[in-house]
């Protein structure tokens, strides 16, 4: 259970972490956020995640006082306060109460939330998923802004559809997922994936870092096309690892079951926050 939660660097009770009505993530939308895995109390891959975060903040002009290793010394207060072994830390950043209720102010308020979520089930990677295209980009895609308007108005259109999440494109050019990176395998094993109107995810990046080692690697704009010539097409985020997609509409991907590579490209990041974890236990981090 999660008792406490961290608001403005104090750790208070969850029943009163609150913030004013006045805030400006509430009445204009307007935060930027990061959200990382916790396996064994352990927040998986913190550093990146954390500079990220610092550099959204300067992207959006959002006042933020504390360093990474500040941060980190908050994430690692709460979840040993809660005693948190498994599940998601989320931290966001709000324009805080501003005086005209429009621009920012200097006083921004920042929030640490834990909380529980579902994994893609072992079945899910051995079927994969099947995602619907939708024509949208990214408005400012070098920030993880809290702004996710298009894919919970379209939860439903997906689900009529059987499907999991969309698939963005633009001018004949796919982007993203709305909460993943996406891949797509060629003939020749090849892996592609977007660059433009894409959130240059952690995961993302964490899979190209990988795959160099094994795979030919190609950064580009994917035109709608090459979907039907891939031979595999994955996503990747923090909660999914490498997922498949075997459908994109009503036409199938490859074969219309997943392949090796992703499964493969999973393998590689499952080990490698396994690695993480080893190496964290073994510098003996405490705080």
């Amino acid at each position: 259970m999660i008792n406490y939660y961290c608001v403005n660097g104090k750790i208070v009770k969850a029943e009163n972490a609150k913030l004013k009505v006045t805030d400006l993530g509430l009445i204009r939308g307007y935060g930027i956020f990061d959200f990382l895995k916790v396996e064994k109390g352990i927040p998986l891959f913190i550093e990146p995640h954390m500079e990220r975060f610092q550099n959204s903040a300067k992207e959006m002009e959002l006042e933020l006082s504390y360093s990474v290793e500040d941060l980190k010394n908050m994430v690692m207060k709460l979840i040993v306060k809660n005693d948190f072994k498994k599940g998601g830390m989320k931290i966001i950043l709000t324009g805080g109460y501003s005086d005209d209720g429009y621009l920012p102010s200097k006083n921004t308020n920042l929030v640490i939330l834990l909380s529980t979520f579902k994994v893609p089930t072992k079945k899910v990677y051995q079927e994969g998923i099947k995602l619907i295209l939708h024509k949208h980009f990214r408005e400012i895609s070098t920030v993880k802004t809290t702004n996710y308007i298009v894919p919970i108005r379209l939860a439903k259109a997906i689900k009529a559809a059987k499907a999991k999440d969309v698939l963005y494109h633009w001018d004949g050019k796919v982007s993203e997922s709305s909460r993943s990176n996406f891949f797509i395998v060629k003939k020749d094993n090849t892996i592609v994936t977007s660059t433009n109107f894409v959130l240059h995810g952690i995961t993302r990046k964490r899979t190209l870092a990988l795959a160099k080692a094994h795979y030919k690697i190609i950064e580009k704009d994917i035109a709608l096309r090459e979907l039907k010539n891939a031979k595999e097409a994955f996503v990747t985020s923090t909660t999914k690892g490498a997922l498949p997609v075997v459908a994109v509409d009503d036409f199938k991907i490859g074969n219309g079951k997943p392949g090796k590579v992703s499964a493969h490209i999973n393998e590689l990041l499952q080990k490698q926050g396994k690695d993480y974890i080893k190496e964290w236990k073994n510098n003996k981090c405490s705080f």
